[in-house]
């Protein structure tokens, strides 16, 4: 078995919203070179990619490659391993996967440009969040969207066999999107598209979709009703809901997946299991996960006193749920070491700069949380 070797740098490319490039999402980004975008000439043939597949051929140590070993270690998994099986669904060519040089797969990301400025986002992944950005003092780079995009415009695509459609808002992008399916083999072609479910593709686009051979879309929802507005500031129940519809029944008779997906944060921590009945009671896969910063909307940040509270209703329902994975990973989350402070602290500020309250919203956890906003830790 190989030690360091991946089939991932042979095949395939991960380009981020401010168009960088890496040789998959979860390579260090601080070991790429920084021409190394969708502006260069050859992205996918830079010397940097040839390096890294030379280093492949000789089973070498990668640095970029680090999290990976580190999984390995841990846990005897990772990214690398299951890329590497055979049986591992990817789109990745089956014979000679080492060796082959040829792109077959894409995880994609047009730009950051999108219409809602999340909570547990941030101006790297939302244009909207420029804004609010600035008044948080979050330290970032402004940038736009580039000019050339070589992959699209100089690329033969016909080879492709998945492409993982990102943003921003992928939908905000759709004549780019169009114009990158007209060059594909759709009869080849597995996509996976993660939208806010804010919008739905245009006529052209959806034409287009059910000719691939495979497509799931994944509806990023976090709560159930109004909050989720909240969580997701731009969105819309009401538009959310009909969408859902439009996609369900758009897609029936296709070979369309469709799932939600949910951030389990400080703010909804005790509602999850509204979103989970509502995808119960519509027949509809869901996932969680959670939240992985910014580091002020971590569960674990609740006051000590309360996290007790809100661990017994996580133990209620992953038994009502039949021990669903979520409640007990957000149980683990929530006995941490936190902070109080520092979320309140940015909770005060946020809200401040976009004029808005969760009070109403959760008013439970509002609450219980209320006696430990003390002076000393504003």
């Amino acid at each position: 078995m190989y030690k360091h070797r991946c089939v991932l740098p042979f095949h395939h490319m991960a380009v981020r919203p401010d168009g960088g490039i890496r040789p998959c999402c979860y390579f260090r980004p601080e070991s790429v070179p920084d021409d190394l975008t969708i502006e260069h000439p050859d992205p996918f043939n830079h010397p940097f990619m040839n390096d890294i597949r030379e280093k492949m051929l000789q089973d070498q140590y990668v640095e970029g490659c680090s999290k990976c070993y580190k999984d390995e270690a841990a846990s005897g998994r990772s990214m690398r391993l299951e890329m590497n099986s055979l049986s591992t669904d990817f789109g990745l060519p089956k014979q000679g996967r080492g060796e082959q040089v040829k792109l077959t797969n894409l995880d994609w990301a047009f730009s950051n440009v999108c219409n809602n400025k999340c909570r547990m986002c941030g101006p790297e992944l939302s244009t909207q969040w420029y804004s609010d950005a600035k008044k948080m003092n979050y330290g970032f780079e402004k940038r736009g969207i580039l000019a050339k995009n070589s992959i699209i415009d100089d690329y033969d695509l016909s080879n492709l066999r998945f492409i993982k459609m990102l943003g921003g808002e992928p939908l905000m992008e759709q004549e780019k999107f169009i114009k990158m399916l007209k060059k594909c083999n759709l009869s080849e072609l597995t996509i996976l598209l993660v939208t806010n479910t804010t919008l739905t593709p245009n006529e052209e686009l959806t034409k287009l979709l059910k000719k691939c051979k495979k497509v799931s879309i994944t509806l990023s929802v976090d709560s159930y009703g109004p909050i989720n507005d909240f969580l997701r500031k731009g969105s819309n129940w009401e538009t959310v809901e009909k969408n859902i519809r439009w996609y369900t029944d758009t897609f029936k008779n296709y070979p369309v997946t469709l799932s939600l997906h949910s951030v389990a944060s400080i703010y909804n921590v005790n509602l999850i299991h509204e979103l989970i009945e509502y995808c119960l009671e519509k027949n509809m896969y869901y996932t969680y996960t959670v939240v992985d910063g910014p580091n002020w909307i971590m569960p674990r940040n609740l006051p000590n006193d309360v996290k007790p509270k809100v661990i017994d209703y996580l133990k209620s329902q992953h038994q009502r749920f039949k021990n669903n994975t979520i409640f007990k990973l957000l149980e683990f989350e929530i006995q941490q070491p936190g902070d109080f402070g520092m979320f309140i602290r940015n909770d005060i500020k946020l809200n401040k700069i976009r004029n808005e309250s969760w009070e109403t919203l959760n008013p439970w956890l509002w609450r219980e949380i209320q006696p430990y906003i003390v002076p000393e830790i504003l």
